[in-house]
């Protein structure tokens, strides 16, 4: 049986002036770790490796990435790509790409967020390979012919909608927490009224 998660608000990124949309799928098989094994161990590209790696090397079928530009007038595009997992680890290495996820404070807390995050690999080498995309300004990153220039901002941007998600994850959680306080005090209180 073949288990395949999507995560849109993750692994999508749209340009709404340009109608751009790219998007990562990764695909698992039957050997993925339940969706509710947590990594509770330290956020080091090392010890998230020793961690996960098997897992990640038994579980993950694919990854896919395809990229879409319609609209006003625009014909529907499509580009799509499916490296090898031995592909991408050769072009972006694991242990660096996570090193850059882990210094600007991207918590992993389990498999699939590990694989999410290594996922966006095949979207830069997906780029890297279509040099027509990134010249003419995909994703409203300025155009360029600059290889390195275009990938620094991509990797700047995907990180900062990382940061915003956890940002975001962080505030409901302390949200949360004030509603079961409130709820408390609200419950503590009808106690009170009814005595």
């Amino acid at each position: 049986m073949k288990r395949t998660f999507h995560s849109a608000n993750v692994l999508e990124i749209t340009s709404p002036s340009m109608r751009f949309c790219i998007r990562t799928e990764l695909n698992f098989n039957e050997k993925a770790p339940s969706s509710d094994k947590k990594y509770t161990g330290p956020q080091n590209a090392q010890e998230l490796m020793k961690a996960l790696d098997a897992d990640y090397n038994k579980g993950h079928a694919k990854t896919e990435v395809s990229l879409s530009r319609q609209g006003d007038g625009i014909e529907t595009e499509s580009y799509s790509s499916n490296l090898t997992m031995s592909e991408i680890d050769a072009r972006y290495p694991r242990a660096e790409w996570l090193q850059l996820l882990l210094e600007r404070g991207i918590i992993i807390g389990n498999f699939y967020e590990y694989a999410f995050n290594l996922s966006q690999r095949h979207a830069l080498a997906f780029l890297e390979d279509n040099p027509n995309l990134w010249q003419s300004g995909v994703l409203d990153i300025p155009p360029t012919d600059d290889w390195e220039t275009y990938k620094a901002v991509y990797i700047a941007a995907y990180i900062d909608k990382l940061v915003e998600i956890e940002r975001t994850k962080v505030e409901i959680e302390c949200t949360k927490a004030e509603i079961e306080c409130t709820k408390a005090e609200i419950e503590h209180a009808i106690k009170r009224i009814n005595e």
